[in-house]
């Protein structure tokens, strides 16, 4: 029973690691969610900005207006771009930090049924114990009444 006391706080401290990582992990999602929302919304703007240049151009505009709508449409271009590329770093660390937290829970769940096997053991040894006192007991008994 000694080494299942022992183990207990072992445990406790793997559930809580396995726990921080999954907090980690659902951060990381939701952070990846939030970023793909704004490169859509991104791309909703140079839409629309798209066709405030054409309806414009149609209208006729000057080359200084033209080039003012076109180093817009560079930066939006370019916002996009960084947005996909901190979505690509972001899943990066998601796949870094499901491992890890896969890694957590495997050796939480090797604890867990470690210290059951401890616990099992320890349940037997003591039933052992037990039942060599009352055999003991019954022995010194019956011992006990052929004296008396």
């Amino acid at each position: 029973m000694n080494r299942v006391k022992r183990m207990q706080p072992v445990l406790r401290i793997a559930e809580l690691d396995v726990d921080r990582a999954g907090r980690q992990l659902a951060q990381i999602q939701q952070r990846i969610l939030i970023e793909q929302g704004k490169i859509v919304q991104l791309q909703d703007y140079q839409q629309e900005y798209r066709v405030r240049l054409q309806t414009a151009g149609e209208a006729g505009m000057s080359v200084d207006k033209l080039r003012l709508f076109d180093g817009f449409h560079q930066q939006l271009d370019r916002a996009i771009e960084q947005q996909q590329q901190l979505i690509l770093k972001l899943q990066q660390d998601q796949e870094i930090i499901r491992a890890l937290w896969q890694q957590k829970d495997i050796r939480f769940k090797s604890l867990q049924k470690m210290l059951e096997r401890l616990q099992k053991d320890a349940s037997v040894q003591q039933a052992r114990i037990e039942q060599r006192n009352h055999d003991e007991y019954s022995r010194r008994r019956s011992g006990n009444n052929g004296w008396s």
